[in-house]
């Protein structure tokens, strides 16, 4: 159904919604508790909310209401019902972590983008599940329990932004913030289905202290380019209280690049890489981004199948990554018992990132700024580089490596993400299909870095080229429907 025909506010985008507010049409009480309802529909079949903040939201919804009908919203999204990521500290939420670590007391302030989509008059519905502190790109742990793939809910949702991305697949609110270290939005896109950007590092202040440093990436993830780019608008910009990073002076028009006609793209030039390093791809996932690399040059793309050329650089993200949970582990001090209550993996990769040295940091933090150069030097000659989100769609959930296939590590599976944290890139993932077994399956742009112009519109002329279903309702396994 279009937007022309739609009338279930609980399927509408947050622009269409702000479009409605203008007209008096909908009001934002209406938006939230329609969320609301849906959140109280879901929430119990894929655990993608954690705490759920309706008073506040609904009180957030009547003061924009007023702003509409006096002429004054704060911004396109007042009033679009919105998620932060349980990695995110909001006032007046518990801030969480996934973790028995967590606090159970409302925190007392907000992290800098909570303040600013506040201040865009964004309505906070509550936070979403994320494994414990974020260590790995799957949602579940002894803490949190398992937040499950809304087209399948014996399948994994990803993560560590799972919540958010389920809650977008699902449409419990038009907004979701999420975090990306490693691919954490990325992930959680491909296997439900939905939208997500990694912006380039610097964009969205980073003013958490954090051992993840520029890795760790804050972005949107929702079911439209369009609404990304609303979030991004009200999110992006420079700040005094940026710990990491830098950000340039001026912001582009995110909404309005995401809304140019698709025409836009004709000559860009797109590397297609089939994959890196010789990584295995599904063949259903290398059959679904060929065939998005053939609809790429129908809209007039200029797409050359490409190698990068680097080498995979798992150990050295490993040894970051292993060396940041180390830290915040030891900064949470836990107690014999609350370690008993802790996901072992997590407990496991913090031992061996306490054993590494200042020389083993040096090391990757050097293979990390090679890689910069050698995509630096890609994008001389390629406005963005093409390839899958994820090698395979979601598996089992509940194990942190899918069952037989021999890996160890959760980074084993994802080989096509993490390369662009270290290089601080932004990152798109956007649905090109399904697997037969009816999985989405993620197809991923890069850009050269503040480029984030040319990934929002590869993204956006696709989606409206080929836009794929949504789920309406979580779906349970095949043989269980």
């Amino acid at each position: 159904m279009d937007a022309q025909t739609r009338t279930d506010l609980g399927e509408m985008s947050a622009a269409e919604l702000s479009r409605l507010f203008r007209s008096g049409e909908a009001s934002p009480v209406e938006a939230v508790q329609t969320a609301l309802e849906r959140i109280e529909r879901f929430n119990a079949a894929t655990n993608a909310f954690v705490h759920v903040v309706p008073e506040a939201a609904l009180a957030e919804a009547r003061a924009s209401e007023a702003r509409w009908q006096a002429g004054e919203p704060l911004s396109e999204i007042d009033g679009a019902p919105t998620s932060i990521k349980e990695l995110t500290r909001v006032r007046g939420i518990p801030f969480r972590r996934g973790s028995v670590l967590g606090s159970p007391e409302p925190a007392e302030t907000d992290l800098e983008i909570v303040t600013r989509l506040r201040a865009a008059g964004a309505c906070i519905l509550g936070t979403t599940a994320s494994p414990e502190f974020g260590w790995k790109g799957l949602t579940h742990g002894p803490f949190g329990g398992n937040t499950v793939n809304p087209w399948d809910t014996s399948r994994a949702s990803g993560g560590s932004s799972g919540g958010a991305a389920v809650a977008a697949a699902l449409n419990m609110g038009v907004l979701h913030e999420g975090s990306d270290g490693a691919g954490s939005i990325r992930i959680p896109s491909s296997f439900c289905g939905v939208f997500g950007i990694k912006p380039t590092f610097g964009w969205v202040p980073s003013d958490a202290p954090t051992g993840l440093q520029e890795l760790a990436h804050r972005g949107p993830l929702t079911r439209t380019v369009e609404d990304a780019a609303l979030f991004l608008k009200a999110v992006s910009g420079p700040s005094v209280n940026q710990l990491y990073g830098w950000c340039p002076p001026d912001v582009p028009d995110w909404p309005a690049i995401a809304r140019q006609d698709p025409a836009g793209i004709r000559g860009l030039r797109i590397g297609y890489a089939r994959t890196l390093d010789g990584a295995r791809v599904d063949p259903q996932v290398a059959a679904a981004v060929e065939r998005a690399a053939t609809r790429m040059a129908d809209l007039g793309a200029i797409v050359e199948e490409v190698d990068p050329g680097f080498a995979s650089p798992q150990k050295a993200l490993l040894d970051l990554w292993y060396a940041a949970q180390a830290l915040a582990v030891e900064a949470a001090d836990p107690t014999p018992e609350q370690r008993a209550r802790m996901d072992p993996g997590l407990l496991d990769i913090a031992e061996q990132g306490r054993l590494l040295s200042a020389r083993d940091l040096l090391r990757a933090d050097q293979v990390r700024a090679e890689l910069k150069v050698v995509m630096a030097k890609f994008h001389k000659d390629y406005d963005a580089l093409m390839l899958p989100t994820m090698p395979l769609v979601a598996f089992e959930a509940g194990v942190d490596v899918p069952p037989g296939s021999g890996m160890s590590e959760w980074t084993d599976w994802s080989p096509f993400t993490y390369p662009f944290n270290m290089t601080e890139q932004p990152a798109t993932s956007v649905n090109c299909g399904f697997s037969a077994e009816g999985m989405p399956i993620g197809l991923q742009f890069v850009g050269p870095r503040f480029r984030d112009d040319i990934v929002l519109r590869l993204s956006a002329a696709y989606q409206a080229a080929h836009p794929e279903a949504m789920p309406t309702a979580p779906l349970a396994a095949p043989g269980l429907r």
